[in-house]
């Protein structure tokens, strides 16, 4: 018998193929996923993560997207500069069958969306250790605008 503890409640996913987009202001992490449900490994394709700020006016809403920067991490090799978020597929590193792998890019924008995603692979956005807020003015956290300050 599963003894299996719930999630639910604790966590928001996101498809984030072609115009769809995640919102990543409700929680503390995040982790990209991409998922092939397919009997073939998917073995070419270049995926590229956007970024997104909100409207000035519509807190709730992406402005322009654009190419997140791949910005090097502290165990990067000596020399790497940033570049465009991507995620290249091949066959020395494909997306095998019927499994999944995850990604996370360093400093995203509040909204994230992928581009160039195969038609047989899911992109999808899991964000976890949400925030206890409803976002209004009235919240005793401060409101959004205390989120973005953090």
């Amino acid at each position: 018998m599963l003894n299996m503890w719930s999630g639910a409640g604790t966590y928001l996913a996101y498809v984030i193929s072609a115009t769809k987009y995640a919102d990543l202001l409700p929680g503390l992490q995040y982790g990209i996923t991409l998922t092939n449900s397919t009997a073939t490994d998917v073995t070419s394709g270049t995926i590229t993560l956007e970024g997104a700020d909100a409207l000035p006016d519509d807190q709730c809403t992406p402005g322009t997207f654009a190419a997140l920067p791949g910005v090097p991490m502290c165990d990067a090799p000596p020399g790497s500069v940033a570049g465009p978020a991507t995620i290249v597929l091949s066959a020395q590193n494909p997306i095998k069958a019927h499994s999944q792998c995850t990604f996370a890019f360093a400093c995203p924008q509040q909204f994230l969306r992928a581009t160039g995603v195969p038609a047989s692979l899911d992109a999808i956005v899991v964000v976890t250790r949400l925030r206890r807020t409803d976002f209004s003015v009235g919240d005793p956290t401060g409101g959004i605008e205390s989120f973005r300050a953090a």
